[in-house]
């Protein structure tokens, strides 16, 4: 990862140096800066060590967060300022250091624990001591091709403090065991340690009891041994090394071996030892219990360590309790991507978003778990390489036995593909139950439609029957009230049909291109005049099989839902293009070539909540008085019935875009139906098979207005009883839903093979229409209108028989 722009850098020296004006130092002002420099103090920003830069002939200061806690008093002010100016106590001998560095004639500096004679803290000395490393940065521009000094500097004053007092501590301790030697009389008894005497040559010359008690020997037996009968073979090469660093004036030589005792095992002595006078002054203390453990205590780090590295789906890592990463195992280099030596020494924010960290969320993670023990939390967090994975994540604070915080054991674990697959799951969940939802509106819709038809269809039939009869304008006008009334009750049956899926259709394979441009005016007069209509159809669009009426019908109600998402005007596009879908791309799994038919929006958009629901039956946004819920139910059963499928899109404030997906077309465009200024009229006689009496009368008067002798029969089973009795019929007209056991096409199947020379009518409001197709049978949609009836008859008495598919 980079660092950090001054720029963007965070912290207060950064903030400094982004609001000083540097045109008053010797520096110049910023923008002038070589880019040397520049990238010098973008790195000592970015680092948690105390570090500085000495810029220029002047030595001018330039230094990081860390750094202000060496300069004490002296920040804020030495921001900025020559070298002179700010350690002016220790100039004398740190300007010619820095100054030498400058010129090339002295390549660094480099010393560990440094003393300095200080002040940073008003008027008082510090004889203060620090880490120091002086090395030189180049700059093409400055003279000697060296633009300034890059230091790092650690005060280790404390430390060299207490190694000061722990050495006199170690000393008076060790004079102190001397003095108790010398005294060994009054302690001699009681001590449970080790105490003794002995020569150059290798024998104790005294003892205390605690050698009896410890190893089983008797004084006796033990003064007549060598040590090198009691001490253990592996030990005798640094025993022996002690003892001549004793004969060499070592006052002192600490050392461990083992001891035999006398049943033949080995004990840990840890052993203190003094020369004086030719006699050795031995204390030991036995150490076999805290040996083991500590081996106990080796071997179980080993093991961790083993398992540690074994572990591989977690991210295994220790901070101390800054959040410094110190330790590392191989499971977290194949999640994050760090070498454990690229990572170690760093602060764990590294692993989160930029934003994350600049909510502050690595600081109140730290704090939760030092203040609870333990912080959890699932989110985004960053690999090496900058990609993103999403992360579950434990940090648990460690505490040393007093208590104190010393750090943090932090483990990650990869979540990324289990979340996937369980928005995924929650996906197919919510497409599973939406899918459900629609086929039992469906149902319900398609029944209700199906018994609003026969309604409508007597409503319609019999005011067309009073128009021919009526002669004053007043009840004229009444009349056409009451078709216009059946013709919107027409069209929301047929929109409920259409989203049912049980509308009878009559496709046609279309041009979409030649479609869309002969109803552009239809579809631009639906609009307003503030709303402008952009058409985008390529000449290579795939043709589709599609019912021409119906699909203008969607487009008409597309377009008036987004003339109406733009009440202060905007852009409708209609839109076409060829696609292959997978099963993935649509909630229906639908596969293969398909014509994407959108029509987009630049309007209000719809809220998230709220777009599932959008393709419903009686489903709205608008006023109760500015819609039927319907318009986008017919858009989905009509795609859903010509094998595509209806999907939205929308953002709230950006617009919305329905798209419309029809198979890809095979065979030749159809040919356009020429409407005929004359109704064709007949004498044959027609067999109206109806179980609605009033649907019947109605079909029989438009029968008989159009010439045809009518005959009557409320079932499959009367008009098959008729036709037996040798009456003459030209044409069988028969609705398709009848009780009984034969519904209108069983009916028209057995009309076919007995009398062949009969033509056949079918009439549905939906059901089984497709099938009608399949067996070649012509069918007229429910509720129709005189002229539709006068076609349709004539059509089908025109046309010779078919034989049945076998």
């Amino acid at each position: 990862m980079t660092n950090p722009t001054p720029a963007e850098a965070p912290g207060e020296m950064a903030r400094m140096l982004r609001e000083m004006d540097w045109s008053t130092t010797p520096l110049g002002g910023s923008e002038s800066w070589p880019h040397s420099l520049e990238l010098a103090v973008a790195m000592i920003l970015a680092s948690g060590f105390p570090m500085a830069i000495r810029w220029g002939p002047e030595l001018v200061l330039i230094y990081n967060d860390a750094y202000r806690f060496i300069l004490g008093d002296k920040h804020p002010g030495a921001f900025g300022r020559p070298l002179r100016e700010v350690w002016w106590e220790i100039y004398p001998e740190l300007g010619p250091l820095n100054e030498a560095i400058l010129r090339g004639e002295r390549k660094a500096f480099f010393a560990v624990d440094h003393p300095w004679t200080v002040r940073r803290r008003g008027a008082i000395v510090e004889d203060a001591r620090f880490t120091i490393s002086y090395s030189p940065i180049p700059d093409e521009t400055a003279p000697n091709g060296i633009g300034g000094i890059l230091t790092t500097c650690i005060e280790t004053t404390e430390r060299v403090r207490k190694e000061e007092a722990l050495r006199r501590f170690n000393d008076r301790l060790e004079t102190e065991i001397a003095e108790r030697i010398r005294e060994r009389d009054r302690i001699w008894q009681v001590s449970e340690d080790l105490l003794g005497v002995s020569n150059f040559e290798g024998y104790f010359t005294s003892i205390n009891p605690a050698w009896t008690n410890l190893l089983g020997w008797s004084e006796d037996e033990i003064r007549r041994m060598h040590v090198s009968e009691l001490r253990h073979p592996d030990d005798a090469a640094h025993s022996t090394a002690g003892h001549q660093r004793l004969a060499e004036g070592v006052p002192t030589v600490r050392m461990e071996n083992r001891f035999r005792h006398k049943d033949g095992s080995w004990l840990w002595i840890s052993w203190t030892m003094a020369a004086e006078n030719n006699l050795i002054y031995v204390i030991g203390r036995h150490v076999t219990t805290e040996k083991l453990a500590l081996e106990a205590l080796r071997e179980s780090e080993r093991q961790f360590r083993l398992f540690a590295e074994a572990v591989t789906d977690y991210a295994l890592i220790r901070l101390d309790a800054r959040g410094i990463v110190s330790g590392w195992n191989a499971g977290a280099e194949r999640i994050k991507g760090y070498a454990e030596q690229q990572i170690v020494g760093r602060h764990f924010s590294c692993f989160y978003t930029e934003e994350d960290r600049e909510a502050g969320a690595p600081e109140r993670a730290l704090a939760t778990a030092a203040t609870s023990g333990t912080f959890t939390a699932e989110g985004w967090r960053v690999r090496q390489d900058g990609s993103l994975f999403f992360a579950s994540v434990v940090i648990d604070a460690i505490r040393d036995e007093n208590g104190e915080l010393i750090g943090f054991a932090k483990i990650t674990r990869d979540i990324t593909e289990r979340r996937a697959a369980e928005a995924k799951l929650r996906r197919a969940q919510e497409q599973l139950a939406q899918s459900q939802t629609m086929e039992a509106l469906g149902q319900l819709t398609g029944g209700i439609a199906h018994d609003f038809n026969n309604m409508i269809m007597v409503v319609s039939g019999n005011a067309h029957m009073l128009k021919q009869r009526v002669g004053d304008a007043r009840s004229l006008r009444g009349i056409e009230a009451i078709e216009n009334a059946a013709a919107r009750g027409e069209t929301l049956t047929r929109q409920l049909l259409a989203f049912s899926r049980r509308q009878s259709l009559n496709p046609a394979m279309i041009s979409l291109r030649q479609r869309l441009a002969a109803i552009r005016d239809l579809l631009a007069s639906s609009a307003r005049g503030d709303i402008e209509l952009a058409i985008d159809v390529a000449r290579n669009v795939w043709p589709v099989a599609v019912d021409v009426h119906e699909l203008e019908l969607a487009l008409i109600n597309l377009v008036v839902n987004a003339r109406d998402a733009m009440p202060e005007g905007g852009t409708i596009t209609v839109a076409a293009r060829n696609v292959h879908l997978r099963p993935e791309d649509t909630p229906e799994h639908l596969s293969g070539e398909f014509v994407a038919l959108t029509v987009a929006d630049t309007g209000t958009g719809i809220k998230p909540d709220v777009l599932p629901k959008v393709f419903e039956p009686f489903f709205t946004t608008k006023q109760p008085d500015k819609g039927t819920g319907l318009g986008l139910s017919q858009v989905y059963g009509l795609t859903r019935q010509s094998g595509g499928t209806a999907t939205i899109a929308s953002r709230v404030g950006a617009g919305t875009t329905v798209t419309i997906y029809l198979p890809h077309g095979q065979g030749p465009l159809s040919a356009e139906t020429m409407i005929e200024d004359q109704l064709p009229h007949g004498r044959e006689t027609v067999l109206v098979v109806e179980d609605n009496p009033e649907v019947q009368e109605v079909a029989g008067l438009l029968l008989n207005q159009l010439g045809y002798g009518v005959l009557h029969a409320q079932s499959a089973a009367a008009a098959l009883e008729l036709l037996a009795s040798s009456k003459a019929v030209d044409l069988v007209f028969t609705d398709v839903v009848m009780p009984g056991e034969l519904d209108g096409v069983a009916l028209a199947r057995h009309v076919k093979e007995r009398y062949p020379d009969i033509a056949v009518l079918l009439t549905s409001g939906y059901a089984k229409a497709w099938h009608t197709f399949e067996a070649g049978l012509p069918i007229v949609r429910k509720p129709y209108q005189l002229q539709t009836l006068a076609r349709a008859v004539r059509d089908a008495l025109d046309t010779r028989p078919t034989p049945l598919p076998t």
